[in-house]
Parts: structure tokens; C-alpha cells; sequence
């Protein structure tokens, strides 16, 4: 097994302690279910600069938290699993082909798909799990602006580009 260094512990618990922050402090309610936050665009812009497991812990770790603080335990195991593939697909593509924006794009669609699935299942309704996807569509395209706008500072402040 790779240790992990200091550096990287580091950035992974701010990381992880940003995403929940960010997705526990500023969310706004979507009006189906659930609300829309922006810790997606953490979860990007540390997937920029992390390894796939180290950002798949900041992503799982720090939405679930967030979703067991705001009452939505029976979602925090699935956002567990589904924001840490996502930011580890997202990290793992980065490190291979360098370009952030298609690596953004890819992992938000894995989480809008998974989602559909889990509201689908969850509240036996294909109908609930369809309507999901437009305030799911549109995290994610906060939380991709979000990180593209932010991947310089962080990188900068982080001295990893």
C-alpha cells in the first residue's frame, strides 16, 4: 500500500471539511426533494489536485456528513458511494489526460445519472427520480464553475498545479 504524505492528508481533511461546510452551509432548497448546494464545486476542485482515493474520501466523506447533519441520513450512505466515484473518476481522468473542464463534465454526469437511480428506487417513483435530474443538472453546473473558477486559487494556494 502507497503511504499517503503529510501534504496530502492535509489537503485531503481540508478538502473534506470544505465540502461539508459547503454543502451543509449553503444549500437552497429545490423544491422536490432534497436542495441544491455547492459542494460539488469543492469536490471538483480537490479532485483537481488530489489522488482518486484521497478525493473520493473529501467527496463521500464530507457530502455524507453534510447529508446526516441535514437530515437526509437515509441518503448519506448512497452520497457516500456516488460523490466518492464521482470525484475519484474525476481525479483518476485528470491525472491521465489534463484536461479539467471534459474530466468535470464526465464525473457530474456519473452523479446525475447515479442519483435518477437512488430517487428512483428510494421513492419507488421513476417520475420523482426524472424531476430530480434538472436540480441535479443544475448543481452540477454550478459545481463545475464553480471549480474552474476556483482550481487556480486552490492550486496556487496549495503550490500543486
Amino acid at each position: 500500500m502507497k503511504k499517503i504524505s503529510t501534504k496530502e492528508l492535509t489537503h485531503t481533511s481540508l478538502g473534506l471539511t470544505l465540502v461539508f461546510l459547503a454543502t451543509f452551509l449553503l444549500k437552497i432548497p429545490n423544491g422536490i426533494q432534497g436542495y441544491i448546494h455547492m459542494g460539488d464545486g469543492f469536490i471538483l476542485s480537490f479532485s483537481s489536485i488530489l489522488s482518486p482515493f484521497s478525493a473520493f474520501i473529501v467527496a463521500g466523506a464530507g457530502s455524507a456528513l453534510a447529508d446526516l447533519s441535514a437530515g437526509y441520513a437515509h441518503y448519506a450512505l448512497f452520497t457516500f458511494i456516488i460523490k466518492g466515484f464521482e470525484a475519484s473518476l474525476t481525479a483518476f481522468l485528470i491525472q491521465k489526460i489534463r484536461l479539467r473542464l471534459p474530466c468535470y463534465i464526465i464525473g457530474s454526469i456519473l452523479m446525475i445519472l447515479a442519483y435518477f437511480l437512488v430517487d428512483a428506487w428510494l421513492n419507488q417513483s421513476w417520475y420523482i427520480a426524472f424531476l430530480a435530474i434538472a436540480s441535479n443538472t443544475v448543481q452540477a453546473l454550478a459545481g463545475i464553475l464553480v471549480a474552474y473558477l476556483m482550481h487556480p486559487i486552490l492550486a496556487t494556494s496549495l503550490k500543486k498545479k
